[in-house]
Order: structure tokens, then C-alpha cells, then sequence
């Protein structure tokens, strides 16, 4: 399943992803520690597996209706763990049982991540739009409460110091929006908010072509803000004690690539989903 995963990521958008998968290579090696290694590995391995089920990337598995109650079922699966009824409950057990070798627990980091994904699957094909505090939380799930604390973990920092990474994880997120915006409004998921909609001028028509004004508008925006908070967690960062290893990996993984995709948007020579 893992080689599946790699191998659709890689031909599906490369560009976008292989700077990430050597990354998870390298810090195999780097850690010093095969269980933590192995648990990054798997545990991005399954995320972005039911990630591809609620986006229609990957075939929804027999006997559920819809992704939502395919993710309603992993949530309950998580919550009290059970006899394993698909590949992705068996990942999902091999991953915790990693984390018990290195002395960490990840079953709240599961659900947040779960409940975001479970958030996405309700909302697509909508073209919903959400006012700002609903957007927020969803994404603090994800990226910050979800992704970082566990990240965290694996590096064996102190996972109470991940608010001192929100700038970050608010940055990424606005990388992804940008990169993603064609597939996203295709999909019917609008990461506009409402306020956003109403301060630009955006017409509810215009998120059905990721080309129009207000859109475009919307894209130079989070271009800008994007700079400024890789600006404000490069001060931020200070105030934290993280490990050598967690510090050398936020600006190779995450600030760079962000950067990278802000500067091209501000210069007019980023186009969506292109490498």
C-alpha cells in the first residue's frame, strides 16, 4: 500500500510532493531512531490515503455509501480500536503500536486530523462558502492541533510548544491553497471565507473559474500574508527549545517550498497546479 500511495502521488503531482518524500527518507536516516522514522513514513502514508477518498483520488472501499461515513467509521475505529476491517485500520494499528516503541501516543493528533478530513468530505461538490471563524478551526485541526503537535512528537519535542508554530502551519496552508485552488473550486471546496468574500468583491459565480478577478484577488492576498507569517514565525521560533534536527527540517520542508510559491505569486509567474 505504501509503494501504491508513493508511486500515485508521484504521477499524479510530483512536482508538489517529491521534495517531501525525500525528505521522509532522509530523516529515516537522520533520527537515529527506525521507529520514529518508520511511524512518519506510515502515518503520512495513511493521512494522505484518506485524504485521496475524501478528494475521489483513491476508490472508496466496499460497503460504505459515501467518504463521509468512510470517515466516520476511522474516526470511531480510532476512538476505540477494534478488530481491523481495511488496510487502512491496519496502518492506523501499526502506526500506534510504532509510537508506543519510542514512548509517544498519537490517538488525539488522529482525531483532529480525522475530524478535518471528515469536515472535507461534508463540504465537497457545496461550493459552500464558511465564514472565517469555521475555516479557522478546521484548519488549526489539521495543520496545527493535528499535523504539528504530532510532528512534534516524532522529533521528540515538546508537543505543548506547538503554538509557537502556528505562523508556520498557517503559511502552509496558504501555500497548499494556492497550489490547489484549480482542484479545490473543481472539487467544490471553497477555502474563501466569507469575509473574504465581501472585503474583495468576490461574486459567488467567480469560484467557478479559478481565473477570475476575484479569485485571482483572493490568491494575491494569501501571497502576501503567506510572507509575513514566515516572517513572523522566523521570530517566533525563537522563543521555543526544539531540537536541532525539528529546526534544520521547518525551513527545508515547509518554509522554503511556501516561500517558493509566495514569491512566484507576487511576481505574477505562479500558475496553480503547475510545476
Amino acid at each position: 500500500m505504501r509503494a501504491q500511495i508513493y508511486r500515485h502521488m508521484l504521477e499524479t503531482r510530483g512536482w508538489k510532493y517529491r521534495s517531501f518524500l525525500r525528505f521522509l527518507r532522509l530523516f529515516k536516516y537522520l533520527s537515529f531512531s527506525p521507529s520514529r522514522g518508520s511511524f512518519l513514513e506510515y502515518y503520512y502514508v495513511l493521512m494522505r490515503y484518506l485524504d485521496d477518498i475524501v478528494d475521489g483520488d483513491a476508490p472508496l472501499p466496499e460497503g460504505y455509501r459515501d467518504p463521509q461515513q468512510y470517515l466516520e467509521d476511522k474516526i470511531a475505529f480510532s476512538q476505540n480500536l477494534s478488530e481491523p476491517r481495511d488496510a487502512a485500520d491496519h496502518l492506523m494499528l501499526h502506526c500506534f503500536a510504532l509510537g508506543d516503541k519510542f514512548g509517544q501516543e498519537f490517538r488525539q493528533e488522529t482525531e483532529d486530523i480525522l475530524h478535518s478530513l471528515l469536515f472535507d468530505a461534508k463540504r465537497r461538490g457545496t461550493w459552500e462558502v464558511f465564514p472565517a471563524a469555521i475555516l479557522q478551526e478546521h484548519f488549526h485541526k489539521m495543520d496545527i492541533r493535528g499535523t504539528i503537535r504530532a510532528t512534534l512528537k516524532i522529533f521528540g519535542d515538546d508537543p505543548q510548544q506547538y503554538p509557537l508554530l502556528e505562523p508556520l502551519g498557517v503559511a502552509c496552508r496558504y501555500q497548499y491553497d494556492i497550489e490547489d485552488v484549480i482542484s479545490d473550486l473543481a472539487a467544490g471546496y471553497v477555502n474563501i471565507t466569507q469575509e473574504e468574500m465581501d472585503a474583495l468583491g468576490i461574486q459567488p459565480e467567480e469560484l467557478r473559474d479559478p481565473a477570475s478577478r476575484g479569485v485571482s484577488r483572493w490568491v494575491q492576498k494569501h501571497a502576501r500574508e503567506g510572507m509575513a507569517l514566515l516572517e513572523a514565525h522566523r521570530q517566533k521560533v525563537k522563543e521555543g527549545k526544539f531540537s536541532p534536527l525539528a529546526r534544520a527540517a521547518f525551513p527545508v520542508v515547509y518554509g522554503w517550498p511556501a516561500r517558493k510559491v509566495f514569491q512566484k505569486t507576487l511576481q505574477g509567474g505562479f500558475l496553480p497546479e503547475k510545476p
